[in-house]
């Protein structure tokens, strides 16, 4: 029988690993789940793009696929989920973020499809060795370090299959000063253009100036090679926002 969401749902005590901060420290914790969808779409350069990008692949690359095992690390509220299941209806999908209250929102999102949600820090938590694909949009600049956002790459590749694939959108920075200070300056300008309040500009200001760690785009794309990816790709960039295909 189709295992449904709600029937599957894991947790795991939030810890203190590698992530830079708690679930409990960031303002979308707290949101509504209609309030972060709202406003996660209007503050990340790019958004809409970078996910009609992924549905593409997606579509291309895997809805033909009779059997197919899905990772994803930061399932937030399940909007990307959503638009990659879409397209690979029958998946067996497993999905880890350590905000609960996100949880709801990808409960409720995705409960037609066959998944399985972990609450935990995805760096504690142990995967698969049969993924097919692994996603993370958005999430994997709160590691801690740069040694542990390569650590986690390196576990990421030796949980996919022998053709296996990492979809990688995240938030970045630039080797060169002055091409990292323009871009974070678009950045800001973005956020000031596009939060809908003096409120939600403050806490989103604060989120990318002080929650942030993010790494050089150039060194996290050295990285996946390092750690075993035969072909690093980089599909879309905006600003700090960037994804890159990199295949085993």
């Amino acid at each position: 029988m189709k295992a449904t969401l709600c029937d599957k749902i894991k947790y795991t005590r939030e810890i203190d690993g590698t992530m830079a901060t708690k679930a409990s420290e960031l303002n979308y914790d707290r949101y509504p789940n209609n309030k972060y969808d709202y406003e996660i779409k209007m503050v990340i350069p790019g958004h809409n793009n970078l996910h009609k990008i992924i549905e593409t692949v997606v579509k291309r690359d895997y809805s033909k696929m009779k059997s197919i095992h899905i990772l994803e690390l930061g399932v937030g509220t399940g909007l990307t989920a959503s638009k990659i299941l879409r397209h690979c209806p029958s998946a067996q999908y497993i999905g880890i973020d350590f905000s609960e209250q996100m949880l709801k929102g990808a409960r409720k999102r995705l409960k037609k499809y066959n998944s399985e949600l972990i609450l935990g820090d995805y760096a504690q938590v142990n995967f698969s060795k049969n993924n097919n694909l692994v996603v993370s949009v958005i999430g994997i600049h709160h590691q801690k370090t740069n040694q542990d956002k390569k650590n986690l790459f390196q576990k990421i590749y030796n949980s996919l299959t022998s053709d296996g694939a990492f979809l990688f959108g995240d938030l970045v920075t630039y080797r060169d000063k002055e091409e990292a200070a323009l871009n974070d300056a678009l950045h800001f300008h973005h956020l000031v253009e596009n939060t809908k309040d003096e409120q939600s500009l403050k806490e989103w200001a604060h989120h990318h100036k002080f929650q942030n760690k993010l790494a050089a785009l150039e060194n996290q794309i050295d990285w996946l090679k390092e750690v075993g990816f035969r072909k690093v790709i980089m599909l879309y960039r905006k600003y700090n926002t960037a994804l890159i295909y990199a295949r085993k």
